[in-house]
């Protein structure tokens, strides 16, 4: 994090997990009460809601704001909600899933603060931070208010080095107290691959991970290009970071109201549909460009036919 985002923190607040999404269930608990609330921006990825759901505690939603297929977060209703005083924790994604936007340190100020001023405590899950487009810079959260007891940061190798199998993650927690209830709860279970699987990937992953990013950024490109002679009415806008393309199909299955199923039976093809992101999705599509170009190729012939078939 220090040679890559210019981020330190102290090694005491560093704590591992099974995977980022353990560590949401768990700390849900740890941080909100039976009654408190939980808010996030959806488009979200499932999971968030999954995690509130298991823990029986409100989730909070507010809707992302598109212009031109790029997300901005509403901070009016943002600052309305939080000011509930049973709201005790923001869920934040950053870089944001599904969406791929990265935050800028203007937007990641002005929610700290809002945050902070109405004594609401951020998860920072930024599992997608080394997944960027050439061009583009990410800043953790924690690092413009360091040592923020207000902030706990997640990440992981899993996504940047397919390293998920491994249930490996770095949970960052400066409160003492929490991290203590943490040390308390958790079960001490560290793989010894794991670890060792997670500290060549860091030490060892920087090349492959640039000609990951390349082949990633031709990737989408080959998409955009591909949308724009095929289906020109889709959405489409390159991500800032992930390796997931974000589409909105609406323009020609405004009727279909599950995506997911829609193309696992008439094309054949495994994606999520805007109906798995919680809310604030209709109509989008997300795809995974981490794989070959040959099967990306087939993956979106089988796409657009089983589109233009539809609507015949």
């Amino acid at each position: 994090t220090k040679s890559r985002y210019g981020y330190e923190f102290s090694r005491d607040h560093i704590l591992q997990s099974q995977g980022v999404i353990p560590a949401l269930y768990d700390l849900i608990g740890y941080i909100c009460q039976p009654g408190e609330k939980i808010l996030t921006m959806t488009p979200s990825y499932g999971y968030f809601k999954h995690a509130a759901d298991f823990n029986e505690r409100e989730l909070v939603l507010s809707n992302l704001i598109c212009k031109e297929e790029e997300f901005y977060m509403d901070f009016e209703d943002i600052d309305n909600k939080t000011q509930d005083a049973k709201v005790k924790l923001c869920i934040l994604c950053n870089p944001h899933n599904p969406t791929g936007r990265v935050w800028k340190e203007s937007e990641l100020k002005e929610l700290a603060e809002i945050c902070f001023k109405n004594d609401v405590t951020i998860i920072s899950d930024e599992i997608h931070c080394d997944l960027l487009r050439k061009g583009k810079s990410f800043t953790p959260l924690e690092k413009l208010f360091p040592g923020s007891e207000k902030i706990i940061t997640c990440m992981s190798p899993s996504k940047t080095f397919n390293l998920a199998g491994f249930m490996f993650a770095n949970v960052i927690i400066p409160n003492e107290e929490l991290r203590s209830l943490w040390n308390k709860k958790q079960i001490a279970m560290d793989n010894p691959l794991s670890i060792a699987a997670a500290q060549a990937a860091y030490s060892s992953g920087g090349e492959w991970l640039e000609e990951l990013s390349d082949y990633l950024d031709d990737n989408f490109k080959f998409l955009s290009d591909y949308l724009r002679e095929y289906l020109p009415q889709a959405r489409f806008r390159v991500p800032d970071s992930t390796y997931l393309a974000w589409i909105n199909v609406d323009a020609y299955l405004s009727h279909v109201e599950n995506l997911t199923l829609f193309f696992a039976n008439n094309a054949g093809v495994l994606l999520e549909g805007g109906n798995m992101f919680v809310s604030n999705a209709k109509g989008y599509i997300r795809l995974n460009l981490a794989c070959p170009r040959s099967r990306l190729e087939l993956g979106l012939k089988k796409i657009t036919d089983a589109i233009l078939t539809e609507c015949r």
